[in-house]
Order: structure tokens, then C-alpha cells, then sequence
């Protein structure tokens, strides 16, 4: 009987020495079946580690037209760069393909790798210099320059509205007299400063005016940091320590403001550890975060009740 039990447990093991590397065969060989109406598509989870190190996929296209895609590395978080949390610069996209040919990312701004697929083929590529985890997107370049321009209309208009709220707030503050109004107007400016050296890239795209800020750009995000949480700082402590003048409204402005940081802190950590823990939106859920917590406080100073109304 223990022989018998023998020979099934080898005949098993060979079974699945033979079935194991079939299966993985199957998978990498997988391609995804895109069209002419294709979009975007989040492309990590259909790549494949390589023996020699890297990553491949495969695509099939399914119409009879050659296929232009965009192959783009998911956006760095630029606060944890600064800050020292995350590695600023990131080898350039090469791609191989199975026809021989080699596609990498022309000099200029990282606007991704161009790469085309002849109609009705299935081809296999590979990307010999990305680390297994790093998270890429697949673009048509119709829908890539639409996203890129409704963001930079979207990061314009707010950084707009903020600069509008930031003037008033200092007339509001200039008029009632108010400092603990200049204490917010200081900390939503700095707040205001590291927003848009965040969102410089996309206010300023592939123009001379972000070449010539993009030198100090980091040190404006340090800057603009500290400087804001410093002032955040002093407020809790002014509230807490000093009788304050209109002290309810203070700490409902100080609540809503810290609830804001926190969110901010959250997605930031999030997109840290994951750059697409919710899409293409990871990106910028921080610094929505940052535009809500930066135009509380500038609201706070602007709405400040006169001295007068104790």
C-alpha cells in the first residue's frame, strides 16, 4: 500500500512540474485586444516579469488601421519628492518590440512613449528598465491630450478663484483690523504657493515660463510647506493658550481646516505607497484636499466678524 501511495504522490509531482510552466505560457501570452475607440487603460496588472529582468505585454489589434498608443508612467507625488519620501528622477520608457523594433521617449517633458501597432496583429513588447510594481498607463493620444487639458483648465481656474479669495481676504482682514485674520491669511498663502508650485507642470506646460521656475520649483514646495504648517501651528496654539476675539468662530474655522490636512496628509501617504489606489484621480485627491483646506482658511479670513461684535 505504501507503494502504491508512493507512486501516486511522484506521478502527482511530475503532473504539476509539467502543468505549472503551461499555465504561466498561457498567461504571458495573454494579449489585450484593443480598437480604434480605445481610451485608457491602467496596464500593470497585465504585465509580465522577465527571466533577464523587466516587464512585457502583448496586444492584439483588432482593427484593420495601425494603432498609435501612449504608454505613461503614473504621476509622482511631488510633496513626497521634495521632501525626500520619493525618488524624483526615473530611467526613460524604452520599449522593444516583437518585430525588432525600439520606441523611447524623445528629449523634453515626460509626455510619455509613442509607439504604433500594425493593423491586425498580435504583437509582444518589453520594457527592460521598469521595477515590478511601478504602475503605467496605455492612452489613445486623442483621449491623453484631452485629459492633460481639461486638468490644466481645472488647476488654472482653481489657482485662479484662490488668488481672487486670497485679495479679498486681506482687504477683509486690513478693514476689521484683525490679526488672527493675518494668521490665516499668512498660512492660506503659503498653502496657496506650495498649490501651485504642485500644479506648475500643468498651468506651465512644455513652455520657457516652466523651464525658468521649474529650477526653484522643489524649494518653493519646501518653502511653502513649512511655512504653512508653521503658521498651522501657531494658530492651534494662539487658540489654545491666548483669549481669543470671536473664539467659537475660530475653532469651527481650525476644525474644518485640520479635517482638511488630514485628508490631505491621507492621500498623499496613499499615493506613496500606491500610485493608483483610486485611478487616475490618486494623483490629484491630495491636492484637492490642499485647494479645500487652503480656501477654508482664506474663507475664514475673509468672513472674520468684526471686533466690535464680541
Amino acid at each position: 500500500m505504501s507503494a502504491r501511495w508512493h507512486g501516486l504522490w511522484v506521478s502527482f509531482f511530475w503532473l504539476a512540474v509539467l502543468v505549472l510552466p503551461t499555465e504561466a505560457t498561457a498567461r504571458a501570452a495573454d494579449a489585450l485586444r484593443l480598437a480604434e475607440t480605445f481610451r485608457v487603460l491602467n496596464l500593470t496588472p497585465h504585465l509580465m516579469p522577465l527571466e533577464q529582468g523587466g516587464q512585457a505585454f502583448a496586444i492584439q489589434n483588432s482593427s484593420s488601421k495601425p494603432l498609435t498608443l501612449v504608454l505613461k508612467r503614473a504621476e509622482l507625488n511631488d510633496l513626497g519628492v521634495a521632501l525626500g519620501l520619493q525618488q524624483g528622477s526615473r530611467p526613460p520608457l524604452r520599449l522593444f518590440s516583437s518585430d525588432d523594433r525600439e520606441f523611447s521617449v524623445p528629449a523634453g517633458p515626460p509626455n510619455g512613449l509613442v509607439f504604433t501597432l500594425p493593423g491586425g496583429v498580435v504583437q509582444s513588447f518589453s520594457l527592460p528598465n521598469i521595477e515590478t510594481g511601478e504602475t503605467l498607463y496605455l492612452w489613445s493620444p486623442a483621449s491623453l491630450a484631452a485629459y492633460q487639458n481639461n486638468r490644466q483648465t481645472f488647476h488654472a481656474s482653481v489657482l485662479f478663484l484662490l488668488a481672487i479669495l486670497l485679495g479679498l481676504s486681506i482687504f477683509a482682514a486690513i478693514f476689521r483690523r484683525s490679526r488672527r485674520a493675518a494668521y490665516g491669511i499668512t498660512m492660506g498663502g503659503g498653502l496657496l504657493v506650495l498649490l501651485a508650485s504642485l500644479w506648475m507642470r500643468d498651468v506651465f506646460p512644455d513652455t520657457e515660463q516652466f523651464f525658468s521656475l521649474s529650477t526653484y520649483r522643489l524649494d518653493a514646495i519646501r518653502f511653502a510647506f513649512g511655512l504653512g504648517l508653521l503658521m498651522s501651528i501657531l494658530g492651534h496654539l494662539n487658540l489654545i493658550i491666548r483669549l481669543a476675539i470671536n473664539r467659537n468662530y475660530w475653532t469651527r474655522v481650525i476644525i474644518l481646516a485640520d479635517i482638511g490636512l488630514v485628508a490631505m496628509g491621507v492621500f498623499w501617504t496613499l499615493q506613496i505607497v500606491q500610485a493608483d489606489f483610486a485611478g487616475l484621480i490618486s494623483s490629484e485627491l491630495g491636492d484637492i484636499a490642499l485647494a479645500l483646506t487652503c480656501g477654508t482658511v482664506l474663507l475664514g479670513a475673509f468672513f472674520v466678524p468684526d471686533r466690535r461684535n464680541r
